[in-house]
């Protein structure tokens, strides 16, 4: 017994030691998951993610914050966009990739998370689109110590030329995308992109939308 304790505490020392290196730099891919969109079509669509994070909207976080990773002692460490762009940015990017190989004419537009929704929707129609998506990000992050968790809410839009709405659909929660006793910063950076990617076929896939695309 005496033996067993005095190896204990050198081991917990070398984990926590382990996770805090680990907690350093982490980044996370958005920019190119391969989402699968059921739709087809070859309307003009116009895509744009609004940043609504209050984190981001405060400056208390960059536009290319995507989560935490927390070291050997729970101290957080920010996670960032593997592209080096805003996150809005490379949801736009995977968006427009996901339409694009489904005939659609689509192609990004950039807005302002300090914009209004008012104006976030004038830029988009702004450009003659036939359709326009709109997707809303009220809340998005991870957490990682020893498993991931994703905290998100977003909404998906679907608009007209004159920017009425047609389609909307709404997620939100926190989920648990399991861990790692031993390297959660290499689980969290496979098993956010693919969490990604199955909420944006959610919302994508939804009928409304479908229809609303068509």
């Amino acid at each position: 017994m005496i033996f067993n304790r005095m190896w204990l505490r050198p081991c917990i020392v070398i984990l926590a030691v382990s996770l805090y290196g680990c907690a350093f730099g982490n980044k996370h891919a958005y920019h190119d998951a391969a989402i699968d969109y059921r739709g087809e079509g070859s309307a003009k669509v116009g895509i744009a993610t609004f940043d609504h994070r209050v984190y981001v909207l405060s400056n208390d976080k960059d536009p290319d914050f995507v989560g935490l990773q927390r070291a050997g002692f729970g101290n957080p460490y920010d996670v960032t966009t593997e592209s080096g762009r805003s996150l809005a940015e490379d949801i736009t990017t995977s968006l427009v990739n996901a339409l694009a190989k489904k005939g659609f004419a689509a192609r990004p537009v950039l807005v302002s998370s300090t914009d209004s929704i008012d104006a976030a929707i004038l830029a988009l129609t702004a450009h003659g689109s036939d359709r326009s998506i709109l997707l809303m990000l009220s809340e998005w992050k991870t957490d990682t110590y020893n498993r991931t968790g994703l905290y998100y809410d977003v909404t998906l839009m679907v608009l007209d030329e004159s920017g009425n709405m047609l389609a909307e659909r709404s997620i939100g929660g926190k989920d648990n995308l399991g861990g790692s006793v031993w390297n959660p910063p290499g689980h969290a950076k496979k098993a956010v992109p693919l969490a990604f990617k199955e909420k944006m076929e959610e919302l994508l896939n939804n009928n409304e939308v479908l229809q609303a695309l068509k």
